[in-house]
């Protein structure tokens, strides 16, 4: 054979039904025993191909870079992992790195294995825009990767764990990405997945590059403080240990080691002096049973006194990694605090080792229980890559999903809910299914109506009220903690846009076309089709929602039309007003521009803008007149009838002697009216006189004139006009 392997000579060895000349090395052979001779024969298998695929490559440290796949499958054999993964952990560079094709792996080692290695490839020949776009899009095709599959989490977390044990040979600014790549990302990754050993060892080593002086004097602290802790921890773990069995329950105690980034963590973000932390003793309590857990608890908590609000069951509701304990904080000797966590033997390798210590595909079998909550998160990413705008989108929403301290909330049937901590209702109603939130419009926190931006705390038992007719509202991204609401709404209102885009693009497009005496409707077959090819569009719909967001312009595709029945332009015929009828023009719901607060009865323009949709403007607005060069944007309107019966916000501007009283007495004008005040806010102009600004609700413009006389009638106000954003908006007589 070639010192490269090829798909070719991997065929022709095959097919020759001889035995790989490279075995195994002894130490991973060890760790590999209790694998089957056929399971063994596939595994040595892969590392021929991995050590042919690799040969003449170094590593930065000098070392061969078979070196590295070794050092990922001897983590991978510590978690007693399956056959399939440890031939993905050889192989995990193969398809990059040699001219073997994905198709001769799969005929060796089956699409099982081949799928984890494809999910792990570097994807080093897609090309990129900028690092950033990079980073994100290959984050996402892993991501989606983990959610078929999350073996390929796992091998990727125990490769960058040997990456960050041999981080010291990569030049500096190399060093420092990966670090932060590794807190901000892989970390929480491994908690997600219930890792917290290869976590602990991830962020450590990751501190200890980042912050190399930082991390040696705390390791110094800590040292300092060692031979005082072990005598306490020493008493404190025989004391426990003889009281359990006083009890008949035999357990193991052990005295748990905060790392040096968790320390850290709490200094930096708890602003906790390290002596404090370093004052708080933990321990865990291991028992054969869950039975023998909560005696355990009653034992400690009749012998020590518990810290009030310091418990929690973790086996009742299990975090969403699975983990499971009890969780205590006590008083213990000369008022020593101290944390204990009970657990049974089984819940000790699932809170250390995570979806590693119950893995399943070994056996054909799998612990729905124990990996529901990892596989849920994993689900949830492939939601996320459908609702994302971009890669970039996407890593953001993975990411701060990956920050996730949880709080329990009841449903109205009792079903717990796990969401991060500072989730609003919002976040619950997405969490129960994407359409409860999309048409949510309030909700009930213990059988009493709340806000839905109010912060939810353990124990609360929510209940959305829905309606068929609402939407999300934009508001609601200010307030949402969880990455699933966060995706769905903003997917929801991208899709909201396009509609209204679409809606205000069909107008404009009808509006134009009026000019000339024509509609839509005389554009029909292949007359319609020459011109949406001419256009250079694939269909009408796609045509209106391009002129809405102002990718076209209107003037300049009406061309086109009226080329397309031999119409002039110029022969136009004065432009038919458009309705607004019931807040709405032929279907097309608007909203009024906040710089003039046109009101029924005012001269105005409706105006298609590429964010808002149809937006209605007064037409004395400084806005429409600096932006009437695109008049195609810029349609005649007019009210209709239907429009009396409903009110509309104007801006007031009142200035009078500044008196005790002269807020009371204007707003009684207001209130013998029947007008609202939705708004208002005053501003001393010098010692004597006050300017009073109101937004008031009104109907139309003989409502609004006749409460302004009532205002102006007042002795001590001296003038009363609207504020319309227009440049005559001083003078009063153009202000009624």
């Amino acid at each position: 054979m070639s010192e490269h392997v090829t798909s070719a000579n991997l065929t022709l060895f095959q097919s020759s039904n001889q035995k790989p000349p490279i075995l195994l090395p002894k130490t991973l052979l060890k760790k590999a025993s209790y694998f089957s001779d056929t399971e063994l024969e596939k595994i040595n298998l892969a590392y021929y191909v991995a050590t042919k695929a690799h040969h003449g490559q170094k590593r930065l440290d000098g070392s061969p870079y078979i070196t590295h796949p070794e050092a990922v499958v001897s983590i991978l054999l510590d978690y007693k992992m399956d056959q399939q993964t440890i031939c993905a952990g050889f192989m995990h560079d193969v398809l990059e790195d040699s001219d073997v094709s994905k198709s001769t792996l799969e005929k060796m080692f089956g699409k099982e294995t081949v799928s984890i290695v494809d999910g792990l490839s570097k994807l080093k020949k897609i090309s990129f825009d900028n690092i950033a776009e990079k980073d994100a899009t290959n984050f996402q095709k892993m991501a989606m990767a983990m959610s078929k599959d999350i073996r390929v989490i796992v091998v990727k977390l125990c490769d960058r764990l040997h990456n960050m044990r041999t981080v010291d040979f990569l030049p500096r600014d190399k060093q420092i990405q990966k670090c932060i790549e590794t807190l901000d990302l892989y970390g929480p990754i491994a908690i997600r997945i219930g890792m917290q050993n290869l976590r602990a060892e991830l962020e450590d080593r990751a501190f200890k590059c980042l912050h190399p002086m930082r991390a040696r004097l705390l390791k110094s602290a800590i040292k300092s403080a060692k031979n005082g802790r072990e005598k306490i921890v020493y008493k404190l773990r025989k004391e426990l240990k003889f009281r359990l069995k006083k009890a008949g329950i035999l357990a193991t105690v052990q005295g748990r080691q905060k790392g040096l980034f968790s320390i850290y963590s709490k200094i930096k973000h708890k602003k906790r002096p390290f002596s404090e932390i370093l004052d708080v003793f933990a321990f865990r309590v291991i028992v054969n049973s869950v039975d023998d857990v909560y005696k355990s608890l009653g034992i400690i908590h009749n012998f020590y006194k518990p810290i009030e609000k310091r418990f929690k069951d973790y086996i009742a509701i299990p975090k969403t990694n699975g983990y499971q304990a009890l969780h205590t904080s006590l008083i213990a000797l000369d008022a020593i605090p101290i944390e204990v966590q009970i657990q049974t033997k089984s819940m000790e390798d699932v809170a250390e080792n995570g979806v590693a210590a119950h893995w399943a595909y070994k056996t054909g079998i799998q612990d729905a229980n124990k990996t529901l909550g990892a596989r849920k998160w994993l689900t949830r990413i492939a939601n996320y890559d459908e609702e994302s705008q971009d890669s970039s989108e996407f890593f953001e929403t993975i990411k701060s999903d990956l920050f996730n301290d949880e709080v329990y909330v009841f449903t109205p049937k009792g079903d717990i809910i796990n969401l991060k901590n500072g989730s609003t209702p919002i976040d619950f109603a997405y969490e129960l299914h994407t359409d409860v939130g999309d048409k949510a419009i309030a909700c009930k926190i213990n059988r009493k109506y709340a806000p839905l931006n109010v912060r939810l705390e353990n124990g609360q038992s929510i209940e959305i009220i829905v309606s068929k007719k609402a939407e999300p509202n934009p508001a609601w991204l200010n307030f949402v903690s969880t990455s699933k609401a966060r995706s769905s709404i903003r997917s929801n209102l991208r899709q909201q846009k396009a509609s209204q885009a679409r809606k205000a693009g069909k107008l404009m497009l009808e509006s134009e076309l009026n000019r000339s005496g024509v509609s839509l409707k005389d554009y029909r077959g292949n007359k319609l089709k020459n011109i949406l090819s001419n256009i250079g569009t694939t269909s009408l719909n796609k045509l209106f929602t391009d002129l809405g967001l102002g990718k076209k312009t209107g003037s300049l595709v009406a061309e086109t039309f009226y080329k397309g029945l031999q119409i002039r332009k110029d022969s136009a015929k004065n432009l038919k007003s458009l309705v607004l009828s019931n807040h709405m023009i032929e279907g097309v719901s608007v909203v009024y521009a906040k710089c003039c607060m046109p009101i029924y009865g005012d001269p105005i323009l409706a105006h298609t803008d590429t964010d808002r949709g149809i937006v209605i403007h007064h037409s004395r607005c400084k806005q429409v007149r600096s932006n009437r060069a695109d008049a195609s944007r810029y349609l005649q309107t007019i009210w209709g009838d239907k429009g009396i019966n409903l009110t509309y916000n104007a801006l007031i501007k009142a200035t009078g002697e500044d008196k005790p009283g002269a807020l009371a007495d204007l707003a009684s004008v207001f209130a013998k009216l029947n007008i609202n005040i939705s708004n208002v806010y005053t501003k001393d102009l010098d010692e004597r006189f006050t300017e009073f600004n109101f937004e008031a609700n009104v109907g139309n413009t003989k409502e609004l004139k006749k409460l302004m006389a009532k205002i102006r009638s007042i002795k001590f106000i001296t003038s009363c006009i609207r504020v319309v954003n227009d440049a005559k908006s001083e003078n009063e007589k153009t202000n009624y």
